[in-house]
């Protein structure tokens, strides 16, 4: 395709999504009341869940192996700032690449932007990612660490989270609908990259070459920045060069996941 009507079907494609907000809007509240309406317990479950995993990992690693000495903040500070961006990252995108397949009855309605269903999940996981992230500051005070402008800086990592959600959704749900084995290669990546993530381990126990290899994961941006702000008080543009490279894979990834996505949308309603 010529580069110059790739970008103007791409600036139609985001324009469509853009007045599609409304349906977009009521579609996400759904989404989120419905995943927890047939729990006895209800939206509790939200809360919940994330929560006891946050404890479990306290007591094995912060109590059992006696780790986070060397993290300069409480360790159980350090472990629910850390794990909280990562399980948003992880949970959104499983939901993300599930997406399509769910929502597969909206698929012969002709009038109907599919695209913005990976959204829909997106913003509904970012209600609920927001609800554990109040837990975690009520906890982060209770530790003697206090608010300051630097947590607003968290707004700015959960877009940037979202971007690269947004971008990676496109593709894994496209694909998922011809290949539903994805599924299961996502869930072992997302396992890898759990332990190459700074969640329970600091940088400081590794070399630099090492560190840099792990930087290559580009949740070990969001996992730290998700520290500066709200544990050290460092600004956003302290690691601009990591920044570049993550907004790099993101723009990457996005181009990678709207052309896939416009490719096979035509052959959606075929394989469901």
């Amino acid at each position: 395709m010529n580069p110059v009507n790739w970008i103007k079907a791409t600036l139609n494609f985001i324009r469509q999504i853009y007045l599609s907000k409304h349906i977009l809007y009521e579609l996400t509240m759904r989404d989120f009341k419905q995943k927890y309406v047939t729990n006895i317990m209800g939206l509790a479950w939200a809360v919940l869940d994330p929560i006891a995993m946050m404890l479990i990992f306290w007591f094995v690693f912060g109590i059992g192996m006696r780790a986070g000495e060397q993290m300069g903040v409480p360790f159980v500070t350090y472990l629910i700032t850390g794990l909280s961006a990562f399980m948003f990252f992880t949970q959104t995108l499983t939901v993300g690449t599930a997406s399509i397949k769910a929502y597969s009855f909206l698929l012969k309605k002709v009038d109907f932007m599919i695209s913005i269903v990976p959204l829909v999940k997106i913003f509904s996981e970012i209600i609920l990612h927001l609800i554990v992230l109040c837990i975690a500051m009520i906890i982060i005070m209770a530790n003697g660490i206090y608010p300051s402008l630097y947590w607003l800086q968290v707004i700015y990592f959960i877009f940037a989270a979202s971007m690269l959600l947004l971008s990676l959704s496109w593709l894994t749900a496209s694909i998922s609908l011809f290949f539903p084995d994805i599924t299961y290669i996502i869930n072992i990546i997302l396992r890898l990259l759990f332990y190459m993530t700074p969640i329970f381990w600091s940088e400081t126990m590794f070399s630099s070459k090492v560190i840099f290899i792990l930087k290559l994961n580009p949740i070990y941006y969001l996992v730290q920045g998700y520290r500066q702000s709200l544990l050290y008080e460092q600004p956003i543009w302290m690691c601009w060069r990591y920044a570049l490279y993550f907004w790099s894979i993101t723009f990457f990834c996005f181009i990678v996941g709207i052309t896939v996505f416009r490719k096979l949308r035509p052959h959606f309603a075929d394989v469901v």
